[in-house]
């Protein structure tokens, strides 16, 4: 039986998860402002200088705010145009106090009821441009489970300028680690110290491979672009809000929705809530 185990476990490790690169279709975007018709092409011109990998030929569905009142409202207009990529800001039509511990109410729904991805701006301060000023440069691409994950970082690689640095960064999350290793240790027949180093080596052998393999590919499409990659075990929310400061990064992207859930998940939502000085590209 030993024997059987000892194959079965050989077998398994060989299996890999192939990393294949989806182009998104960025054609149709629709633009959802709170201005009028004015500062919405104004803003449409500061975010393709920021990612000119949205320059379309096809013209972008601009809302303004005095279309709609409701987010089913929204959310009709918006489907009506079956758009590839939604772009708004946070906040986006909160009147009064703006709600510090949330992304507003339209936002939150739009980030789960839409298939499309949404790239979310920062709330701009009165009298500047919430978009940087030069073309994105470091993009990151964050998940505490990257193998598997082609289409998000191939969205994330994507929206490179082609000549900068994207980071394709995974963390084990140390919370749920200690559980499992607390577990361990509780069961006489496992060499609890021996588990402790084997599964992590093997969680980021996982995780380092598919990065591999998927960078090994991007450079062949983005021959320009840099590509680093970083796994690593932490606290998820401190580990991810450490990198995106060392690393001086600009557009940040992530997954957001949850099969068995209809809000955004737990850790996306902390992480959306608290970065709120750069763009974030929400999957």
């Amino acid at each position: 039986m030993d024997h059987i185990d000892h194959f079965s476990s050989m077998f398994k490790r060989a299996e890999k998860t192939p990393f294949s690169y989806l182009a998104p279709s960025l054609e149709r975007i629709v633009l959802i402002s709170d201005g009028d018709a004015a500062a919405a092409s104004q803003l449409q011109k500061q975010i393709t200088q920021f990612l000119p990998i949205l320059e379309s030929e096809q013209p972008w569905k601009i809302v303004t705010g005095d279309q709609f009142e409701t987010v089913d409202q929204l959310i009709s207009i918006i489907e009506e145009h079956s758009p590839d990529l939604v772009i708004t800001k946070r906040y986006l039509h909160e009147k009064g106090m703006v709600p510090q511990h949330s992304l507003g109410v339209f936002v939150d729904v739009l980030t789960q009821v839409l298939k499309s991805p949404v790239l979310l701006l920062p709330e701009a301060k009165q009298g500047e441009t919430s978009i940087p000023h030069r073309e994105s440069r470091n993009v990151m691409i964050v998940t505490d489970h990257v193998a598997g994950q082609s289409q998000l970082v191939s969205l994330g690689a994507t929206f490179g300028a082609g000549q900068g640095d994207i980071w394709i960064c995974h963390v084990e999350d140390d919370a749920v680690w200690e559980r499992y290793i607390r577990a361990i240790e509780r069961i006489p027949e496992i060499d609890s110290g021996q588990a402790r180093t084997l599964i992590q080596r093997q969680l980021f052998h996982e995780a380092s491979e598919f990065i591999e393999s998927a960078i090994s590919t991007l450079k062949t499409v983005f021959p320009d672009q840099m590509f680093h990659t970083s796994v690593s075990k932490g606290h998820l929310l401190k580990q991810y809000l450490h990198l995106i400061e060392s690393h001086d990064v600009e557009l940040l992207v992530f997954n957001t929705k949850d099969e068995d859930q209809l809000a955004m998940h737990g850790m996306a939502y902390a992480l959306s809530v608290e970065v709120v000085q750069i763009p974030l590209l929400l999957l």
